[in-house]
């Protein structure tokens, strides 16, 4: 997703039609002005033009076609295509934001461009296959300063094929103490007739330890958490080289939530779709059998890859006590960006407690 800066207004005036008919009086024309003062102001805020006739106008965004099925392709491989729109209304069009699902990404081609009507433009999309296998269906939703329907939805359709798998897919930990010293077994095969070698592992060191061992046509790679590894939720991946000709590093992601004295829910806050000036308000708890403080909240946030400086402005997080074990943070995220986007942060809580003096929380939102 892209931040996109809002145009300065365009002002079309028909020489025919004059812009306001003048009164006779001093303060019927007075009031006349201000009006058109008024929608002027709106216009240069909105990317809208304004007629002669003194009414606001606005683009259409149309595209050619909103969906592209790619048919079948090798995983790993990246997908690309370019829709092609057209400004199909009577005033300008800007594309205020480009919202892109799990594994895609998505710009426009000519960032910050404003379209008058009948000009067209391109949102190119990439679809990265390298963590699917089978029919799969994606979307990206384009936002513009379309009156009646800001919103369109582009959807991305494929067919994946692997030569290389792994069983399972995801070594998931679940909840998990400290030095608890579990480990768990990932099989990696291949297509019938594709021999599979396996030349190495890559990890993070201080989180897993992890080996891989040749059983036949197969390889096993063991994983094992580190006895040390610090609370919270575990987000990690293990890649796997081989010579597959599509996907020579195979990811395999590990998760598990390593629990502490302080038990922290959710692991992160969605706060949906909100609308210009709109507030929500999100809950974590925090509970613990062992007495601590928090001595320190703060966060940090992203809106378009773009870090935030006066984040105060956007968020704010107080704490109160919901029980003798309990604690309770709300979390209350306002939109006053200017621009649409999509917006990723972390909420940080430091404690006095010595084997979990930072915890963190993300949060994930769409600013419209």
């Amino acid at each position: 997703m892209e931040i996109l800066s809002y145009p300065a207004i365009s002002l079309s005036v028909v020489p025919e039609v004059p812009i306001l008919t003048v009164g006779k009086n001093w303060l019927e024309r007075r009031l006349l002005g201000l009006v058109s003062i008024i929608l002027i102001g709106i216009a240069a805020l909105s990317g809208q033009s304004v007629l002669a006739s003194g009414t606001l106008t606005y683009g259409s965004l149309r595209f050619d076609k909103n969906s592209i099925d790619f048919g079948e392709a090798f995983r790993g491989t990246q997908l690309t295509h370019r829709f092609r729109f057209t400004n199909s209304g009577p005033g300008p069009l800007t594309i205020q934001g480009v919202h892109s699902a799990c594994n895609c990404t998505a710009i426009e081609v000519e960032r910050g461009r404003k379209y008058e009507p009948g000009e067209t433009g391109f949102i190119e999309v990439t679809l990265d296959t390298s963590d699917f296998a089978g029919n799969i269906v994606k979307t990206v939703t384009v936002i513009s300063n379309e009156r009646l329907l800001p919103d369109r939805t582009l959807t991305l359709k494929a067919k994946v094929k692997t030569e290389i798998f792994a069983d399972p897919p995801l070594l998931d930990f679940g909840d998990v103490r400290l030095k608890s010293g579990d480990s768990k077994v990932v099989r990696i095969k291949s297509a019938p007739g594709k021999p599979l070698e396996v030349s190495g592992l890559e990890y993070n060191e201080k989180i897993l330890s992890a080996k891989v061992v040749r059983e036949q046509d197969d390889w096993l790679v063991t994983v094992q958490l580190m006895p040390e590894i610090p609370p919270g939720f575990l987000k990690e991946s293990i890649i796997v080289r081989n010579n597959s000709a599509h996907l020579p590093k195979l990811a395999l992601p590990v998760r598990a939530l390593v629990l502490g004295n302080i038990e922290l829910s959710p692991g992160y806050i969605e706060f949906g779709a909100l609308a210009s000036s709109e507030a929500v308000q999100r809950s974590v708890t925090l509970r613990s059998t062992d007495t601590y403080k928090i001595v320190n909240m703060r966060g940090d946030m992203q809106i378009n890859g773009q870090k935030v400086e006066q984040i105060a402005n956007y968020l704010k997080i107080e704490s109160q006590p919901a029980s003798q074990d309990t604690q309770l943070i709300n979390v209350e995220l306002k939109n006053i960006a200017k621009q649409a986007g999509s917006v990723r942060g972390k909420l940080y809580i430091e404690t006095t407690d010595p084997k979990q003096k930072e915890l963190s929380v993300d949060f994930y939102a769409l600013f419209r």
